[in-house]
């Protein structure tokens, strides 16, 4: 049997006659602070009543002698009443205004004077002097009392009510502790010492019998123990029972226990050997992924590169016009300038001859001059574009003009195509920090890509690229009104190798270069939308300003 120990309520930290207590005497506490306060500002606001009160009886008391002072403009006198006023126990100070506004008279606590106005009230009345059944107004007095006042009127009030309040508490917070104790804290103390003497290791128990009447709260737990305690005993006897049956099945599992762990050590081995298989072919699966992640890598180096050979051709292209205009020109120079040699020579050139000379010369130079500026500018638009697709440093650049030259090199392909390309964008110049090659490989993609896709050879068309700026964003919105994309299509749109035009010699890797690019590279994103019929809208957006990483 465990042995008794002694239960005080002193060393339960979470007592529930405590708990009551505190709560008993909280609620009341808490109601008395409230009435007492109650009390006070009643008394306080009573008070400030009475005082106001003084203050507009002083009006009729002190009322005529005042105006006459001031009707007689006699400021010493005046100065003397104002004071014996300023005197009376429940002023605290005074102002005397002249019909002009001016202070003629001010004492004690006043607005002008008092920085802090909290507590201060006042009554203000008007001095009137009458003559002859005139009134004339002569000024204004404005008696002053502050919170102090009342304070020290309702002071000796307030220290009993307190006082009053603290008996009563101190006598409530006794007597409930005596009949707590009494009725609940004892018995329930007794209650405890029982319940901890009970032996769970012995079946017979003796019959707790403390509480005086059984229909209150603690006849019932003491009733509730009683009956645990006789269906312990019960228990007890059935698990006597039960533990004998149970060390035979245990003997039984024990044997049927150590015959699965023999057929598992068995299993075991057998697994050991599959998982040996399967690491080997998982690492040839691993260098299988690699090989194919690397050829991947080739493939898009291939397609950047065949892009940038495309640009190379249709730059070739658009430079051969210009240049062979610059040549006809240069020989047709030549044979002018051998006519005009020849006539010099013979002595026969006129006035007529060299001014034609000289005209033709002028028309001559200026087509020369405009298509090798068309070839110049051809060639920097290559330029600039060749180098920002194969380098990776980040630059400032105006995307609208970058977008031109991009185009500009792009000449020949659009020239074959009835597809009109607009840019739109509220602004002149845009500027921003990135990687131009990126943008310039991501613009060609788009445009072949809606090229060949978007419309049918010869079929006219319009594609609007639409930029705008969202926050710290640049928001680019590429948008055709070609056959459109199923969802099916969609879906699989940035995938690599996934293309609509594989008989044609499509790679399928266009739009998962522009994906990676967009996401990776310049931190962006880039969606789609698209109905069959009703063209496609492709958005992305990047950081106008990219760090250098």
């Amino acid at each position: 049997m465990t042995a008794l120990i002694a239960l005080d309520t002193q060393s339960i930290k979470n007592s529930i006659s405590m708990k009551l207590l505190s709560s008993v005497l909280s609620i009341y506490f808490l109601l008395t602070l409230i009435v007492t306060g109650v009390h006070i500002a009643v008394e306080y606001q009573d008070a400030k009543n009475e005082v106001q009160s003084v203050l507009e009886a002083s009006e009729q008391t002190f009322h005529d002698i005042l105006a006459t002072d001031l009707w007689n403009y006699d400021l010493d006198q005046l100065n003397i009443t104002a004071e014996s006023i300023k005197r009376l126990p429940d002023i605290t100070g005074i102002e005397v205004k002249g019909a002009d506004g001016n202070v003629l008279f001010s004492s004690g606590k006043t607005l002008d004077k008092t920085i802090q106005q909290d507590g201060l009230f006042w009554h203000q009345f008007t001095l009137v002097k009458t003559m002859n059944e005139e009134n004339t107004d002569l000024g204004v007095v404005r008696l002053y009392s502050d919170r102090s006042v009342i304070i020290n009127s309702i002071k000796s009030g307030v220290y009993t009510l307190a006082i009053n309040a603290v008996i009563k508490t101190l006598a409530l917070v006794v007597l409930v502790t005596i009949i707590f104790r009494k009725l609940l804290t004892l018995p329930l103390g007794l209650l405890a010492r029982h319940a901890d003497s009970i032996d769970p290791d012995n079946a017979v128990f003796n019959r707790i019998d403390i509480a005086k009447n059984t229909d209150d709260e603690l006849g019932l737990v003491q009733n509730a123990l009683n009956g645990m305690m006789e269906k312990t005993a019960d228990t007890i006897k059935k698990l006597d029972t039960v533990n004998r049956e149970l060390e035979k099945r245990v003997v039984e599992r024990t044997e049927k226990l150590n015959r699965t762990v023999n057929q598992l050590d068995i299993e075991r081995a057998t697994l050991k050997e599959e998982v040996a298989t399967r690491q080997q072919s998982e690492a040839a699966l691993e260098q299988s992924l690699e090989d194919l992640k690397r050829a991947q890598g080739q493939l898009i180096e291939s397609e950047k590169l065949a892009s940038l050979g495309g640009l190379v051709a249709g730059v070739a292209h658009e430079i051969n016009t210009p240049v062979g205009l610059s040549l006809t020109g240069i020989s047709h120079f030549e044979h002018m300038v051998e006519d005009i040699d020849k006539l010099f020579q013979a002595g026969e050139l006129e006035e007529d001859d060299f001014s034609r000379f000289t005209k033709d010369s002028k028309e001559l130079a200026k087509t020369i001059h405009v298509s090798l500026a068309r070839a110049a500018n051809l060639v920097k638009s290559f330029k600039q574009v060749a180098v920002d697709q194969s380098s990776e440093e980040i630059r400032e650049f105006d995307i609208l003009e970058y977008l031109e030259e991009t185009m500009t090199s792009m000449n020949s392909q659009l020239k074959q195509s009835d597809v009109n390309f607009d840019v739109v964008c509220n602004e002149q110049i845009l500027m921003m920090t990135s990687y131009p090659g990126s943008w310039a490989q991501i613009f060609t993609n788009l445009i072949q890509n809606t090229l060949i896709h978007a419309y049918n050879k010869g079929q006219t068309g319009q594609v609007t690229l639409t930029f705008s700026k969202r926050a710290d964003s640049l928001v680019l919105e590429f948008k055709d009104d070609g056959k459109g994309m199923s969802t099916q299509t969609i879906e699989k749109i940035f995938d690599p190798f996934f293309t609509t035009n594989r008989a044609n010699g499509g790679s399928g890797l266009g739009m998962n270069i522009i994906y990676n690019i967009v996401t990776q590279k310049l931190s962006g994103t880039i969606t789609v939308e698209s109905e069959v019929g009703q063209g496609s809208s492709f958005y992305i957006t990047a950081p106008i300003k990219l760090a250098n990483v």
